[in-house]
């Protein structure tokens, strides 16, 4: 099943653009409606946190510097909308709008609440969900990775500035035998279908090994040629050691399961999933 409607995060920072640029070029390539998210504060949200023992006046600060920070984060991401969609000459639907299949459209969805929130709402429509790279965002970026990984069950692509447009020619799968590799391999076929080379990683750990071929048979039978790849890890990490490895393989982009482990504890005392998100500077699709 190809992908048919991808969810793009906008927040009017700077990973607004890439996020933006990277869910169109996908949307084109799949034929797919591609929203995008922007989620302005509701500033009464504050009022349990600063409201008890602050003066009016100081309440109307800070309730208009909410606004103001609204106003300015609505405006980059209209501006961004208007250059990169509309002024461009894309097909524009509006949110309530029904696209037909297969047909490209996209949606600027602007709506007020908390951004993970909305993203759980939206997310759990949508095939995949694109995001800006976390040192692209403003506020609390964790939170709607979190909406995003946790929320939704969807797949989740990461962009970085450097990812450039009609990234996932060539994909690296990393393999570990885990249900959250298998879904996120599972997750990306439709990328993985429409790649021109895949390549199957695997980290010799243990006498345990999973061998990658296991799952180049699983991909052969829905029509995907891929090569494996087995490394032995020099005493890098394993996100160091899949991130270099993928280079060597000349990916431009990363499938990979995500938080096999607690998050809490990789976000303590490190794993494979936030070295990733810290690192990638090629797209990443991750699944939990």
């Amino acid at each position: 099943m190809d992908w048919a409607t991808i969810l793009a995060v906008t927040d009017g920072a700077a990973g607004s653009d890439t996020a933006m640029a990277a869910a169109i070029d996908l949307g084109q390539r799949f034929g797919a409606r591609v929203d995008f998210l922007h989620v302005s504060n509701d500033p009464r949200d504050l009022l349990p946190y600063v409201g008890e023992g602050m003066s009016g006046t100081a309440l109307e600060q800070v309730m208009a510097s909410v606004e103001a920070s609204n106003a300015r984060r609505q405006e980059a991401v209209q501006a961004s909308f208007t250059r990169l969609c509309s002024g461009a000459g894309l097909p524009v639907a509006a949110p309530d709008e029904t696209v037909e299949a297969g047909r490209f459209a996209v949606c600027l969805n602007v709506r007020v609440g908390r951004q993970p929130e909305e993203i759980e709402r939206l997310g759990r429509l949508s095939d995949v969900i694109v995001l800006a790279h976390p040192a692209l965002t403003e506020g609390d970026e964790s939170a709607s990775m979190d909406a995003a990984l946790f929320g939704t069950g969807r797949p989740v692509i990461v962009v970085p500035a450097e990812a450039g447009k009609g990234f996932g020619s060539k994909v690296a799968v990393a393999w570990d035998g885990s249900r959250e590799a298998a879904l996120a391999a599972t997750a990306a076929l439709p990328l993985l279908q429409a790649a021109d080379e895949v390549v199957v990683i695997t980290a010799r750990e243990s006498d345990d090994m999973v061998e990658p071929s296991t799952l180049a048979r699983y991909l052969a039978g829905h029509g995907i040629e891929a090569r494996t790849w087995g490394y032995v890890p020099a005493g890098e990490s394993i996100a160091e050691g899949l991130l270099d490895q993928a280079g060597r393989a000349g990916s431009d982009c990363l499938v990979m399961g995500a938080y096999g482990h607690s998050r809490l504890r990789e976000r303590i005392l490190g794993g494979a999933t936030e070295g990733v998100l810290q690192r990638a500077k090629i797209a990443v699709l991750m699944m939990h």
